[in-house]
């Protein structure tokens, strides 16, 4: 089962800051020391909020589903799909209003009501692929 607060801090995570681009909602939801954990290194809140500044530039219309909620101690583990429309601004890639898929694994550890670390590892290949900035036939998949 699932706590309520974990369940309220991932569903506001993705409802407001994804889906709404409500900067300020990273001010309730995270610790003052947060640190989110990406693939290029550690980012504080500031830089999560100028990404999504730059996320709502380059996509629109995008829906989140919570596929599932795996909770264990002081972390929530959270499986998402997401759909967006992409109208320009990543690379040089055309906007066609592509219609992307997105999906992920993102892992919370929440501390006194406010979510002090995040790790997420996402399918930002396959949307490139989607997108048409990867040659097509150009790399198996399965």
């Amino acid at each position: 089962m699932i706590s309520k607060e974990k369940r309220m801090i991932a569903e506001k995570w993705f409802n407001e800051y994804f889906t709404k681009g409500n900067l300020d909602i990273l001010d309730e939801l995270t610790s003052d020391d947060f640190v989110y954990h990406g693939r290029n290194g550690d980012s504080s809140r500031e830089q999560m909020k100028a990404f999504m500044q730059w996320f709502r530039r380059v996509f629109h219309n995008d829906e989140w589903v919570l596929d599932d909620l795996i909770e264990q101690d002081t972390k929530l583990v959270v499986r998402y799909t997401g759909w967006m429309t992409y109208k320009g601004g990543w690379f040089n890639i055309q906007a066609e209003d592509q219609r992307v898929k997105e999906t992920g694994i993102m892992i919370f550890t929440i501390e006194n009501g406010k979510v002090r670390e995040l790790w997420c590892e996402n399918s930002d290949a396959a949307i490139l692929f989607e997108l048409g900035a990867l040659p097509k036939n150009s790399h198996q998949t399965f």
